[in-house]
């Protein structure tokens, strides 16, 4: 093949990783690729030929120049310190680097026991692999910041999990594979020259032209805090729900990432619970925005001896405001307001439109969607209209045509700016299951329809009508189990 991987993570040396080859998955077949991605980072190469392809995503072969690693790192886990976590069964394969220059770790995922596996066996279940796979690309067509999947490889192998499952693989893209807990690891350890040098990479690698005046250290704590701080704003506006932000599934950058029980919101509850694991709540919705603060704060720590008390605090000081400033942006965008008009105004209509949607338990989604119809003069929904008859609603109905008409959009500007902001189709639990059953019977139709479902959220696809509906209420607000 014309091609070949860089290894500038290798070049650090075995402080930060453990050199592992990957075990073969036993009768492997590649079920999906996903051309969107090869052609966002031009790598039509790495899936022009599919039984080469297959031979890579199954771990059978090496990419040219590939050096596949482990990752060493630690984290906190539902805020208990792990000083011994690493990739159990993923590995880095190198980095592809775009036409714009642009590098992009190739991991595969599922690869098989490293040292870091502990009692694990290092494989990575259909069911996990298919639902990472999904959720990288509904995430991007909604403009998330999130890793995404090359191609999704499934096996004959058997695996235990609560039952016997088939193993998988993926192969992640995205620009970083390190983690907060990759910083936290070396501090704890007190390696401090070790601390500096993953410093100074991740600088070179992520702020390659930052300013040589500038403080490079605060500069990395800087992009740290506002990646993560928009990465939660997208998920706060668009509903979604990690389930397991650990600091080891943080990423430096602010893109999301190191999937598991994750979910879409159905009907709008801010205090759901996604990860049946997480009994305290510690990771519900509406507490993903503190969390992670809590996390930039064990980073801050872990950059301690490189930056002092003051740029620190400086630094966790932006968290705040660039959040809500993102959240309440998007926020608007999605109810049609149009930019300029009052901040404060529009903060409290959105906030009592949510405290309405809770109350009367409607779905997230279809709600906002509806409220698009209202400047059509198109008939609402039952569960809308319902919620416009009680004296709440139609007072806040009231105040949000009153500024509505005040601003300057016209009623089809508006329109299409929600239904551009607001999707159709969403990555809901019950259509992944659809597909994981499908799936786990050989049949990958499923699969592929709903990857090009959710990959054009916002459009109308013709016979698609049944993937824009909710779930059956027995199906509502799931809570899914952690295991891989």
């Amino acid at each position: 093949m014309a091609f070949t991987l860089h290894n500038h993570f290798a070049n650090l040396g075995s402080d930060f990783y453990s050199v592992v080859n990957p075990e073969p998955l036993q009768e492997p077949a590649l079920v999906h690729i996903n051309h969107r991605l090869a052609d966002d980072i031009n790598a039509e190469t790495l899936v022009a030929e599919p039984e080469q392809l297959l031979a890579w995503g199954s771990g059978a072969a090496l990419m040219p120049n590939s050096e596949p690693l482990a990752m060493n790192y630690s984290g906190h886990q539902f805020g208990v310190f792990n000083p011994d976590i690493g990739d159990g069964r993923g590995l880095l394969l190198g980095e592809w680097q775009d036409k714009q220059g642009t590098l992009w770790d190739l991991h595969l995922k599922g690869a098989g026991k490293t040292p870091y596996s502990r009692f694990g066996d290092g494989r990575a279940v259909l069911r996990s692999s298919l639902r990472e796979h999904l959720i990288g690309e509904a995430l991007h067509a909604l403009s998330v910041p999130t890793s995404r999947s090359l191609c999704l490889v499934a096996s004959q192998e058997q695996v235990v999990r609560e039952q016997f499952e088939t193993a998988a693989c993926i192969i992640r893209v995205c620009k970083s594979h390190i983690r907060f807990g990759s910083f936290e690891q070396f501090f704890h350890r007190q390696q401090y020259s070790q601390l500096h040098t993953l410093a100074d990479y991740t600088v070179s690698r992520y702020l390659p032209d930052l300013d040589s005046r500038a403080n490079p250290y605060e500069a990395l704590l800087q992009m740290a805090v506002d990646g993560t701080a928009n990465m939660l704003a997208h998920w706060q506006a668009v509903g979604f729900c990690h389930g397991v932000m650990n600091t080891d599934n943080m990423s430096i950058i602010g893109d999301s990432f190191d999937f598991g029980p994750y979910a879409f919101l159905d009907d709008y509850n801010p205090t759901y619970i996604c990860n049946k694991t997480d009994q305290q709540g510690r990771y519900a919705f509406h507490r993903q925005p503190n969390i992670g603060l809590w996390n930039l704060n064990a980073l801050a720590l872990a950059l301690s001896p490189l930056l002092d008390t003051d740029t620190i605090k400086a630094c966790l000081m932006r968290y705040e405001p660039k959040l809500t400033g993102t959240y309440y942006r998007l926020m608007a965008r999605k109810m049609g307001f149009a930019e300029g008009s009052s901040a404060e105004q529009r903060q409290d209509l959105i906030n009592r439109w949510l405290a309405l949607l809770a109350e009367q338990k409607l779905d997230y989604h279809q709600s906002f969607r509806q409220l698009a119809r209202l400047h059509n003069k198109e008939p609402l929904n039952e569960p809308l209209q319902r919620l416009f008859d009680t004296d709440k609603g139609k007072h806040w109905l009231a105040d949000y045509m009153n500024v509505c008409q005040n601003d300057r959009l016209k009623d089809k500007q508006r329109v299409e700016q929600m239904n551009t902001t607001n999707p159709l189709y969403v990555a809901r639990n019950h259509l992944l299951q659809q597909a994981i059953s499908s799936a786990e019977s050989g049949h990958y139709d499923e699969l592929e329809r709903l990857m090009n479902v959710l990959a054009q959220p916002f459009c109308h696809q013709q016979g698609m009508e049944p993937y824009t509906e909710p779930p059956p209420d027995n199906q509502k607000g799931i809570a899914l189990s952690c295991s891989s």
